[in-house]
């Protein structure tokens, strides 16, 4: 696995400074204002100091602290020097976990989001525009593909109730109002912690809002992953995607299909002999057996530059018809993957590819790399639609993206709304390989945020 630098790390701990606030920018200069930053903490996250001296800049009254490994933070009011308080200790309940999974998710069928635990009458008042639990309606066409990963599974209270919740209150003290917002039907939101109240399943999402359990579905785990290619494991590879695909035996002059098959998104080495007969063409497999070639996605190195891209870049090849992903370091390919790219095919020009929901061709390179971003077409507390917590997101030709999807699992399939959808345990490994990597304490980077470091391509081809 790529290494990803932590969430938080505790050798920043003492000389350190957090955010307290959804966002906290890091400044190229101590000049806060502009768009003239580096990247930015996520509330909870602590990030080394270079000095406990602050430097006078512009736009920041108190000064600005010199973070590790470069920057410069305003020391307003998003920020503390403390290393605990009330809000933070609570806010710890939902640090996300340094793996491909840093939070549990899910889809909601319409519920309400509590600024705090809700007594049994609030519940039957707040909850009785959201109809029966149990009920479950069918998702707008446009979100379909968000719950092919959705169980019906009871969600189990396996975490003790978050001590910050205890006697009605929430994560900075009391709270005037219990619902802080709703969860639309068919948004996606993130969470890490399940527990019981007052006999019913409760979860922490990640805002620090409570979610009673019953009205959301899980989403399990896709255990998708690319492989990792060295000596041994190389291209050409062959990918089987959509479903199953017969396995042949060689009989002679003839081919015979036996009764195992190469499994949905499961892939094979090659060894480059390829056989025709009765007008099918056959490859044969690093494992003796063979398969048709029309049933075989293959993936094979490529040993010229794409336009853009330098001798000694890292690079990444994504082809839309194929739903394939290959990591270059030079024209040495190191991983290969399916992805899912835009469902509306491949883009055409003149038109829009958001509307189109289609991935734009060409060369790009990552523009901005962000640990979880939350991604929506409004935006503010009366937004109808999100999805919550987007792992490992890196983003190309904003809005679009490379990221992990948690929702389904149809990898080598169109599936996204036209960024390049990728497993969780893909989207991970890719996000600590590429550069420029995120800050041990940040929570996302610009791509030319230390101009010594060249950022990783993306090259989407047809």
């Amino acid at each position: 696995m790529a290494r990803i630098a932590p969430w938080n790390d505790a050798a920043v701990a003492e000389l350190g400074v957090t955010s307290v606030r959804y966002q906290t920018f890091v400044w190229r200069r101590p000049l806060k204002g502009g768009d003239d930053y580096l990247g930015y903490l996520r509330v909870g996250q602590r990030v080394a100091l270079k000095s406990e001296e602050k430097v006078e800049g512009q736009g920041c009254a108190r000064g600005f602290y010199r973070v590790e490994p470069l920057g410069y933070v305003c020391d307003d009011d998003t920020v503390t020097r403390q290393q605990s308080t009330p809000f933070l200790e609570a806010n710890g309940h939902t640090t996300p976990r340094d793996t491909p999974f840093p939070y549990d998710w899910a889809i909601s069928n319409g519920a309400p989001m509590y600024a705090r635990l809700p007594t049994i009458e609030e519940q039957r008042r707040k909850e009785n525009r959201y109809g029966k639990v149990g009920v479950w309606h069918p998702l707008p066409k446009f979100s379909r593909g968000h719950e092919h990963l959705a169980t019906l599974a009871p969600i189990a209270p396996a975490d003790p109730m978050p001590p910050f919740l205890e006697d009605g209150m929430g994560p900075r003290g009391p709270v005037l109002s219990v619902v802080r917002k709703g969860v639309p039907h068919g948004t996606l939101f993130a969470y890490t912690r399940a527990f019981e109240h007052g006999g019913r399943t409760f979860l922490l999402s990640a805002d620090l809002t409570v979610v009673p359990a019953d009205r959301v579905r899980q989403f399990r785990r896709s255990t998708f992953h690319g492989v990792e290619l060295d000596e041994q494991t190389t291209l050409p590879r062959a990918w089987f995607r959509g479903h199953a695909r017969p396995v042949y035996r060689r009989q002679g002059d003839t081919f015979v299909a036996t009764e195992q098959t190469f499994a949905v998104r499961s892939h094979v080495g090659l060894t480059g002999v390829e056989v025709e007969h009765d007008g099918k063409r056959y490859l044969e497999t690093r494992t003796g057996h063979w398969t048709a070639a029309s049933d075989a996605t293959v993936v094979r190195a490529r040993d010229d530059y794409p336009y853009g891209v330098r001798r000694g870049d890292k690079w990444m090849l994504v082809s839309l018809m194929d739903g394939t992903l290959v990591a270059y370091e030079d024209l040495t390919p190191v991983f290969t993957t399916l992805i899912s790219p835009g469902r509306g095919g491949v883009p055409i020009k003149g038109r829009d590819p958001v509307a189109d929901a289609t991935t734009p061709t060409g060369s790009f390179k990552v523009t901005f790399k962000d640990r979880a971003a939350t991604m929506a077409s409004e935006f503010g507390q009366g937004r109808k639609f999100w999805v919550a917590d987007v792992p490992f997101t890196q983003y190309f030709h904003p809005p679009f993206a490379l990221h992990g999807a948690y929702w389904h699992e149809k990898f080598g399939e169109p599936m996204s709304a036209g960024c390049i959808n990728a497993s969780p345990l893909d989207a991970a490994w890719l996000f600590g390989w590429t550069e420029p990597v995120v800050p041990s304490g940040w929570q996302g980077i610009i791509a030319n945020a230390d101009e010594k470091v060249s950022a990783t391509w993306i090259v989407v081809t047809r």
